[in-house]
Order: C-alpha cells, then sequence, then structure tokens
C-alpha cells in the first residue's frame, strides 16, 4: 500500500468516525455534513486501489466515477429530507420525527408519496455499487477472484450503515426515547443493509438517472404537499 493509500483509507477511517458520531448524537451536525462523513468512508475504499495494480484499478477507478454521479441524487434526497422536517440539524431532526410521525407515513398524501420517492433513492443510491472483488480468467474453465484487503472491505460496509443510518435518520428514525423507537432504527437500517447487500449483484447502468429523478421527484411533490 502506497503513502497515497494510506492516506486514503486513513480519511476515510477519520469520516466513518466522524459519522458515527454524528448518527449516535454524540455530537451535533447537520444532515450534510453527516452524508459528507460517510460518502467519504465509501470513496475512500476506491481512492485507496486506484494504485493497487491494473485489475483492481481499473474497477475501483470505475466505481470513484460511479459514486460521483449519485451526487445530484443525493443532494435532491437531503434536500426532501430537510424540507420535510423543517431542519438540517441531525439532533433537531430525530425530534421532528418523534413528534410529527415518521415522514414516510404521516402528513399530506403528496409529501408522503415524496418521502417514498426520496427514501427509495437513497436506497438505490447505497445499492448500486459493484463489489470490491475483479472476477479474472483462469485455467481449465475455472475463475478466480482477486480481492482488496479486510480492512478495505470493512470500511465500505461501515459506509454503507452510516448511509442507511442517514436515511433512517432523514425519513423514519426518530429520537429514541422509549425501547420501542429503537425498532424503526434496527428495522429500517437492516432493511437498507439487505439491499445494499444483495445490490451488488446487479448491474444497473442507468442507476444514477433514476435515482436523480426519484429524488426530483421526491422534493417535488414535498413542495407540494408541504410538511407534516
Amino acid at each position: 500500500m502506497t503513502a497515497r493509500s494510506r492516506v486514503a483509507f486513513a480519511s476515510g477511517a477519520a469520516g466513518l468516525v466522524g459519522a458515527t458520531l454524528l448518527l449516535s448524537g454524540r455530537f451535533d451536525g447537520s444532515v450534510a455534513l453527516a452524508l459528507l462523513f460517510a460518502w467519504g468512508a465509501r470513496v475512500a475504499v476506491d481512492a485507496s486501489l486506484v494504485d493497487a495494480g491494473p485489475i483492481l484499478a481499473s474497477g475501483a477507478t470505475q466505481r470513484l466515477a460511479q459514486q460521483a454521479s449519485f451526487a445530484p441524487a443525493w443532494a435532491l434526497v437531503i434536500a426532501t429530507g430537510v424540507l420535510r422536517a423543517g431542519t438540517s440539524g441531525l439532533a433537531d431532526l430525530r425530534g421532528v420525527n418523534g413528534i410529527a410521525g415518521l415522514a414516510v407515513a404521516r402528513g399530506d398524501a403528496l409529501s408522503v408519496v415524496g418521502a417514498w420517492c426520496a427514501l427509495a433513492a437513497g436506497a438505490l443510491a447505497i445499492a448500486s455499487r459493484g463489489s470490491n472483488g475483479i472476477e479474472t480468467a483462469a485455467p481449465s474453465g475455472s475463475g478466480a477472484r482477486v480481492m482488496p484487503p479486510v480492512s478495505l472491505r470493512r470500511l465500505d460496509a461501515g459506509g454503507a450503515l452510516a448511509q442507511a443510518g442517514l436515511l433512517a435518520t432523514l425519513f423514519f428514525g426518530p429520537q429514541i426515547a422509549e425501547a420501542t423507537d429503537v425498532v424503526w432504527w434496527a428495522a429500517g437500517v437492516a432493511a437498507l443493509a439487505v439491499v445494499a447487500w444483495e445490490g451488488r449483484r446487479l448491474t444497473f447502468r442507468h442507476a444514477p438517472a433514476v435515482a436523480a429523478a426519484l429524488g426530483a421527484a421526491g422534493l417535488a411533490l414535498v413542495l407540494i404537499g408541504g410538511s407534516p
């Protein structure tokens, strides 16, 4: 691992720690800052592989471009959640969800549909990511797989979970005041984690455009329907 790869990995690890602290409520911060930290953790994985040899580097370069192509979708998702809640602060947003009810179930019908569209856009952005391993040809019709270090795969999984936690905060994660409030967080993050895991097996070339369209539709519907 070169010095540049080490810097990329350290930056991603720091971003994951920052996202975890913000999402857990240990520090106050905005939704945009949490997204930046979580996104940085996922990008750092591929940034650490761009000089790891031609096999891994080719896939890493493609995934970096793919992550960048989801930027409009994430911006629209964040805007939809913030507009619906009326706040960009993570702590305040959880409080709003606790009072007004789940963003995907309460409020004007158009606003609820908009929240679901934004949630779907975020889930698609999390799931649409190629596997870190690269399939290679091998003798006698067998197959081989070149895998990156375990630390990078764990960092990528942590970044995906942080993004799932951010979506949960935006759309169905209330302030945890009772034991029952944990159910929404656990079930929602687990469902998004399954989507992210299974999504690695799918190849959808137009995923960034579809996610951006869903995000735009969600924002428009929330603008029309208003906050709960």
